[in-house]
């Protein structure tokens, strides 16, 4: 039940990342990741894999909410501490702010 919840706030959000020193704005439709979202944007945050198993793409998330696909390659101390791959993630709040650069 409470994913059901999760995936029905999987809307259009407006995001924030921090990368490489400055910080971008833009839009994340409800099937793509902040990953594909940025790069939709012209941005080239870093990654690999694609499938959440090798950490490349985390980033911690500073201030929203968001859920992830899987999550194989963060602790659960890592999750606790605010980070996320932003391969696997959907925003779920609009003040979504996840800085690759921590």
């Amino acid at each position: 039940m409470e994913h059901m919840e999760q995936t029905s706030q999987l809307i259009t959000r407006r995001v924030k990342v921090r990368l490489y020193g400055q910080d971008h704005e833009f839009s994340v439709e409800p099937d793509e990741t902040i990953l594909a979202a940025a790069q939709r944007a012209n941005l080239d945050p870093p990654y690999a894999c694609q499938i959440g198993a090798c950490c490349t793409c985390r980033a911690r998330l500073v201030s929203g909410t968001a859920i992830m696909d899987e999550r194989e390659a963060l602790s659960d101390d890592e999750i606790a501490d605010g980070y996320i791959l932003t391969c696997q993630a959907h925003p779920t709040s609009d003040d979504c702010f996840a800085d690759y650069d921590q």
